[in-house]
């Protein structure tokens, strides 16, 4: 499966690494079954990386959906914080498309080139790079 997660109990952190061909569907799926997962706690950040991503096979349609998805989830609970890594110009482009959408989020979203900024930004720490 192209994407995958570690819960980091201890870190209050959610990692997930998407790689290979990544899908619309996949993506959707991915949190809907994370949402199930029996560590998963509406209070964990998450680092998305995108970084291992070869191809995208995504519309803005799927973006759309993603993000509708991703609210029905965080309507309810506290405001955490998601750092998406993403290197491609495609990947990167996709991602802060789903950053707009989820400008109302009761989440912080943010999208990086690099991880160490990205791991910076999650640890509170500043960081404006992208």
């Amino acid at each position: 499966m192209p994407i995958r997660s570690i819960i980091e109990k201890e870190n209050g952190l959610i990692r997930t690494t998407a790689s290979g061909r990544v899908s619309g569907t996949e993506l959707v799926d991915y949190y809907r079954r994370l949402r199930g997962h029996p560590d998963f706690k509406r209070t964990l950040n998450e680092i998305f990386d995108a970084s291992q991503v070869e191809a995208v096979d995504m519309t803005a349609d799927d973006v759309r959906r993603l993000s509708a998805v991703t609210e029905e989830y965080t309507s309810v609970g506290v405001p955490v914080k998601v750092a998406i890594v993403a290197p491609g110009d495609l990947e990167f482009g996709m991602s802060r498309m789903y950053e707009m959408l989820q400008v109302q989020s009761i989440n912080t979203l943010k999208v990086f080139r690099e991880r160490a900024p990205a791991e910076r930004w999650i640890a509170g720490q500043t960081a404006d790079d992208q």
